[in-house]
C-alpha cells in the first residue's frame, strides 16, 4: 500500500553514521540523523495540513447543515468527518511528545507546549456524552470558550466537551445498537429551524456542533503552523525543538513502541474484544472505528519508514528504517516483515467496516465469539502488534536510545 522509498539525503559528518557494507571495504552512503529529523518534520507538516484541510471541508458540511438541517446535509457532514479521521489518525503518532518538550517552555511566547496537551482538546476520549447533553439543556451561552472550559470539567477526563468525539457525537447521536449494526441515529431534525424544532433545544445543538467544528479548525490551524518551514527555523516552536532535541529518534521510536503495543493494541482494540463492551470502541458513535485504528497503524508505519503519503502530499526520505537497516539487516528485515503482516490484518479489518455486503463493524466484531473471521483477524493484528515490542526493542538497543515516557493528557 505504501511505496517505501529510501532516500538518502545530503551529507552532515558531524552527525552522519557511517556503516560499512561489505568484505570489499567499500561503504554504503552515511545515514544522517538530522536529515532523518527533517523528513521526519516535513511528514509530520504533510499530515497536519491535510488534517486541517479536511477539518475545513467539514466545517463547510457543517455550515451547510446547519444553515439548512435536512437529513442529506446531515449524511453530507458525516461523510466529511469519516474523511477528517484519515490524516488525523496518522498524526496521532506524534503525540507522544514529552520526553523532549517538558521544561522547554515553549508556550511561553503564546504557542504550543506539546502535542500531548494539545490534543487533550482536540481527540480526547472515552467520551460522556452526558457532559455535552447538560452544556446543550444548561443555560450559558454556548461558544468555543464555553466548550473550552468544560473540557474535562470536575476533573473528570470522560467529560469532554471538544474536538472530533464531541463533533462525532452531535452528528450520530448515542448508538443505542450495541454489538448488533447500526450507528448512532441522531435525527436531522435534532437541529431543525425555522420554528420547526421539536423541543427546545435545536438552536443550542446547532451552536454546540458550529462552536466545536470551529474549535478544531482553528486548533489544527495552530498545529500545522507549529511544523511549517518557517516554524523550522523559530525558536520555541514545536518543530524547532524536535529539530534541536538529542532525543528525537527516541522519541520516534518511543512513540511507534507506544502507539502499536500500548495504544493500538491495548487501548483501542484490545480492550473492546476483551471486555465485549463496544464503548471501549474509539469512534463508537459513528461506528467508524475501522477507519481510525487503520490510519493510527499507518501512521506507525510513516513514522517507521519515512513515508506519507494523500491526495495532496508524498512525503519519502531518510527514516529510522534506513537507520536499522543499516546497522543491522537481519533486525530490519524482521520488523519489514512484521509490519507487513500486520498491514494484511488491519487492512482486513478496514476491508470488512467499508464492505457494502456483509459490512461487518468493530462493534460487531467486539460481539463476536471466538470463532468469528474478523475478530480472528482482529486478535491476530493485536498479537502481532504487541509482538513488536521484542524487536524495537533491539532497535532501540541497537541504535543506543532512551526508553521514553509517554505519558500525558491526549488520547
Amino acid at each position: 500500500m505504501f511505496n517505501r522509498k529510501f532516500v538518502f539525503g545530503a551529507l552532515v559528518p558531524i552527525t552522519a553514521i557511517v556503516v560499512s557494507c561489505g568484505g570489499d571495504g567499500s561503504k554504503a552512503p552515511p545515514v544522517s540523523t538530522e536529515d532523518i529529523k527533517t523528513n521526519y518534520v516535513t511528514m509530520a507538516h504533510a499530515a497536519y495540513l491535510d488534517s486541517l484541510a479536511t477539518a475545513t471541508l467539514l466545517k463547510g458540511a457543517v455550515d451547510t447543515f446547519i444553515a439548512t438541517p435536512s437529513e442529506d446535509n446531515l449524511d453530507a457532514a458525516k461523510v466529511a468527518y469519516k474523511a477528517a479521521r484519515v490524516p488525523y489518525q496518522q498524526s496521532e503518532i506524534m503525540r507522544f511528545d514529552t520526553v523532549i518538550t517538558i521544561n522547554q517552555d515553549l508556550d511561553a511566547d503564546g504557542g504550543l507546549a506539546s502535542v500531548d496537551d494539545w490534543e487533550g482538546q482536540v481527540n480526547a476520549w472515552p467520551l460522556d456524552e452526558n457532559h455535552i447533553v447538560s452544556i446543550i439543556e444548561g443555560s450559558d451561552t454556548i461558544d468555543q470558550a464555553l466548550l473550552v472550559a468544560q473540557n474535562g470539567a470536575n476533573n473528570n477526563e470522560a467529560n469532554v466537551a471538544t474536538g472530533v468525539h464531541a463533533v462525532e457525537f452531535m452528528l450520530w447521536g448515542e448508538d443505542a445498537n450495541g454489538t448488533a449494526a447500526g450507528a448512532g441515529e441522531r435525527p436531522a431534525t435534532d437541529f431543525a429551524n425555522g420554528g420547526s424544532c421539536t423541543d427546545a433545544f435545536c438552536a443550542r445543538r446547532a451552536n454546540y456542533l458550529e462552536a466545536a467544528t470551529n474549535l478544531l479548525v482553528s486548533d489544527l490551524t495552530e498545529m500545522a503552523a507549529e511544523w511549517s518551514p518557517a516554524a523550522s527555523t523559530t525558536v520555541g516552536t514545536l518543530s524547532n525543538n524536535f529539530l534541536a532535541s538529542d532525543l528525537a529518534l527516541d522519541y520516534m521510536l518511543g512513540s511507534i513502541t507506544s502507539m502499536a503495543t500500548d495504544e493500538l493494541a491495548s487501548a483501542r482494540m484490545g480492550s473492546g474484544l476483551e471486555l465485549g463492551d463496544p464503548e471501549e470502541e474509539h469512534d463508537c458513535f459513528s461506528d467508524l472505528s475501522h477507519v481510525a485504528i487503520y490510519y493510527n497503524f499507518q501512521g506507525v508505519r510513516n513514522a517507521f519508514y519515512g513515508t506519507y503519503t494523500s491526495d495532496n502530499a508524498s512525503v519519502s526520505g531518510v527514516s529510522l528504517a534506513d537507520l536499522i537497516e543499516s546497522r543491522d539487516n537481519t533486525l530490519f528485515t524482521e520488523l519489514d516483515a512484521a509490519f507487513d503482516a500486520i498491514e494484511v490484518n488491519m487492512l482486513a479489518i478496514f476491508n470488512a467496516g467499508e464492505r457494502t455486503t456483509d459490512t461487518v463493524r468493530f462493534d460487531q466484531i467486539i460481539g463476536q465469539d471466538a470463532n468469528g473471521t474478523e475478530r480472528q483477524i482482529a486478535e491476530a493484528a493485536i498479537d502481532a502488534l504487541i509482538a513488536l515490542d521484542g524487536p524495537l526493542s533491539e532497535a532501540q538497543e541497537l541504535l543506543s536510545l532512551q526508553e521514553i515516557n509517554v505519558g500525558g493528557s491526549g488520547d
